[in-house]
């Protein structure tokens, strides 16, 4: 039956690969050796051949002894490394999301489309037309990070606002500012509570309809981006 240190070693073997195992066993047990030979020559002056042999047989021994024992190690310590090493890889990758607020927002389909619910992919038409006009485009491209709470066409639809509406409204560019935070509040940071938004204060509170802004539920939290984050609403923010 083998031995803990048997499986440990399989475990790095099998993990990466027997070639990279056996350079790491190699490189090992010759910095070993190395240390053993020069200790054998050292005494060779003070001790009889017999003793000598004896030495380097006791040296050899222990060498190959250590050789397993730090091999493995290394093994398991590199397999753990690498596990370390692919969960950075990955929260590196979600992190490196190229694409900033206004090159998310048109992506209506495609991979990179975001869907509520059964409700299909979310479109942002109006709100990206009420951005272009209240000249507020420029401002998400900054490094950020933001919070985005993005009304969908469904939810300018469901608060009565058509896009001619939207456009003419006298208040755009405070409605649209109100439903952009500075800094990056993440769905684990919902509570009750009022918040400055770039338009002033909104509350944010919980109900049992979800998470409320103002009159307006959060209907899709934590969509990333890479210069903020972004929560999809069912209706608008208004003062």
């Amino acid at each position: 039956m083998p031995s803990k240190m048997s499986g440990l070693m399989l475990a790095g073997i099998a993990a990466y690969g027997t070639s990279t195992v056996y350079t790491a066993f190699t490189a090992v047990g010759g910095g070993l050796a190395g240390l053993s030979t020069g200790r054998s020559v050292s005494n060779r002056g003070t001790s009889s051949s017999s003793q000598q042999s004896s030495r380097s047989e006791l040296s050899f021994g222990t060498s190959t002894t250590g050789v397993c024992v730090l091999g493995a190690a290394a093994a398991a310590l590199g397999v753990a490394a690498g596990r370390r090493s692919s969960g950075r890889q990955g929260e590196v990758s979600r992190a490196a999301n190229p694409r900033k607020f206004n090159e998310q927002l048109p992506c209506s389909s495609g991979p990179f489309s975001v869907t509520v619910g059964k409700a299909g992919p979310s479109s942002f038409s109006i709100l990206i037309a009420g951005l272009e006009k209240a000249g507020l485009t420029s401002a998400l491209d900054g490094d950020g990070p933001f919070t985005l709470f993005a009304p969908d066409d469904k939810a300018f639809e469901a608060a009565g606002l058509t896009a001619e509406a939207v456009l003419a409204h006298p208040d755009l560019v405070t409605i649209l500012k109100m439903h952009v935070l500075p800094g990056a509040i993440v769905a684990k940071g919902f509570k009750n509570q009022t918040v400055e938004t770039l338009g002033g204060p909104v509350t944010m509170r919980k109900g049992v309809k979800g998470v409320m802004m103002n009159k307006a539920v959060i209907n899709k939290a934590d969509v990333e981006i890479a210069n903020g984050i972004m929560h999809i609403l069912g209706g608008v923010i208004l003062p």
